[in-house]
């Protein structure tokens, strides 16, 4: 098996560079994830007090 340099450093980079790529992709997905859920909770609340707005009776 014949090695040449230029190519082993090329395998070296790609492989590093998948591995960067699935990191990125998992950072982003957790970043959406967690977005998502903060606004699912936010919406909730608002949606909340509006029910308790609604339902209020007056004197």
């Amino acid at each position: 098996m014949v090695y040449i340099m230029g190519m082993k450093a090329t395998r070296n980079s790609k492989s590093g560079q998948s591995m960067l790529e699935y990191t990125l992709v998992l950072a982003m997905t957790l970043g959406i994830l967690v977005t998502l859920g903060f606004f699912i909770y936010v919406f909730k609340e608002h949606g909340g007090r509006i029910l308790d707005l609604v339902s209020s009776t007056y004197p």
